[in-house]
């Protein structure tokens, strides 16, 4: 292969490797950079429900953890929350055991955070990840769709209850 030939496939290849390299990046500033939170756990646990219908996409045992600032705010029963606000929904398989409805194998975490910038989501950045962390596809607009119902609380769904 000459040099000329050589650089020219060389270039080939280094602009197929970008390519889905920026295609990436392009996802990822879409969902607004969330990550998965590693201490979510030590945050409050604000709730806990289960979705019974198993055509329901957040079908599973929910377990719902504020951080401070969504803490706050739910404390005070918000019409708006902070920016920086945000909640990590652990959902897990909906198991019977000995006539009670509890957790069984995880399925994933949902995280909703607040970032007023993100104003074609109500101001929210959603992501999903598997039960390792790793990040998983989400049709945020189906996220923000379904969270509208909950406008009045600034599309939370979770109530604040001692």
């Amino acid at each position: 292969m000459t040099t000329p030939a050589r650089l020219t496939a060389a270039a080939a290849l280094a602009l197929s490797l970008a390519a889905p390299l920026s295609t990436r990046a392009a996802d990822a500033s879409d969902q607004g950079e969330v990550t998965l939170p590693k201490d979510f756990r030590s945050w409050t646990h604000v709730r806990s429900m289960v979705v019974t219908d198993p055509e329901e996409g957040m079908y599973g045992f929910h377990n719902v953890y504020a951080n401070k600032e969504a803490l706050k705010a739910l404390r005070g029963q918000a019409r708006a929350y902070p920016d920086g606000a945000q909640f990590v929904v652990s959902i897990f398989e909906v198991k019977q055991e000995k006539g009670q409805v509890v957790a069984g194998q995880k399925q994933r975490d949902v995280v909703q955070v607040k970032d007023a910038r993100a104003k074609e989501t109500g101001g929210w950045r959603f992501a999903s990840f598997d039960p390792s962390g790793k990040r998983t596809t989400v049709d945020v607009s189906s996220c923000h769709a379904c969270h509208s119902q909950a406008r009045d609380s600034d599309h939370v769904f979770t109530r604040y209850a001692e």
